[in-house]
């Protein structure tokens, strides 16, 4: 997760391996002077506009929400 300014974020995930490199690189050119890693074994994702939908078993250590 990236923040590019005050009203603008960007929210990334991977379905591949990926390096860290590449993963800060990608928000570097995005724009986002800070960014935060969630571990993709205890962070899940459910966004049903996308189909996302990924195993919520287990614990869960942060909660992102968007209110409009």
């Amino acid at each position: 997760m990236g923040v590019i300014s005050d009203s603008l974020v960007v929210i990334a995930i991977s379905d591949q391996t990926v390096n860290f490199y590449e993963f800060a690189k990608m928000f570097q050119d995005l724009g986002c002077k800070n960014a935060l890693y969630l571990d993709g074994a205890i962070s899940k994702m459910y966004l049903p506009d996308t189909g996302r939908n990924d195993e919520l078993d287990g614990d869960f250590a942060t909660i992102i929400a968007i209110i409009k």
